[in-house]
């Protein structure tokens, strides 16, 4: 059988997706490997030393390649914050919260998927505004009132895209991930034809 002759959508950018213990084992692996089929090169970024083996809430594990101590946004086309139970322990990374707002900030996309969103409600712009202020988001129900509480908008969909630049995505569970991924797929592109 030939390989598929169809263009790779993200092919020469690279993508971030953070990890930390008791990711959303779905949440991601999909958008990993849905990434590096459109061409893409992805970087499991967590905050220990590259290397470590981290498994998920279902018990799928996977090793970073990389330490966000050593990574800067301006090498990403696109961040992910996979949910589960990791964004508690990633959203107490300074330097994964700087990768944030600066990923924001730049109109990098920035996406975040059922507790994922936590980091925006800790990811703080030098004025002390979470970056989750003002935009309307989603979220898994669970963390809905954090979301509201750091001044979101919450909206009941499979996936919001929203933010300053329009470069802030966010999905509810990972029922979501084929929209989520999507919508990603196409603010890269969106980026990388401006």
């Amino acid at each position: 059988m030939a390989a598929s002759t169809r263009p790779k959508l993200l092919q020469g950018k690279r993508v971030c997706i953070f990890a930390d213990y008791m990711f959303e084992d779905m949440e991601l692996m999909y958008p990993k490997l849905r990434f590096e089929e459109e061409g893409a090169t992805v970087d499991v970024v967590g905050g220990h030393p590259a290397g470590q083996k981290y498994s998920g809430k279902h018990g799928y594990p996977i090793a970073s390649n990389r330490t966000v101590a050593d990574c800067k946004s301006a090498e990403y086309d696109g961040l992910i914050l996979p949910g589960g139970f990791a964004p508690d322990y990633m959203r107490r990374n300074q330097k994964m919260l700087e990768m944030v707002v600066e990923c924001v900030d730049a109109g990098k996309p920035v996406a975040s998927i059922c507790h994922g969103p936590w980091m925006l409600c800790s990811a703080r712009r030098a004025n002390g505004d979470p970056i989750a202020k003002g935009i309307r988001a989603t979220c898994f129900t669970a963390i809905k009132d954090d979301l509201i509480n750091a001044g979101a908008t919450f909206e009941d969909a499979a996936v919001v895209v929203d933010g300053p630049l329009g470069n802030i995505i966010t999905s509810r569970t990972p029922n979501d991930l084929g929209d989520f991924c999507l919508a990603v797929i196409d603010r890269i592109v969106a980026n990388g034809s401006q």
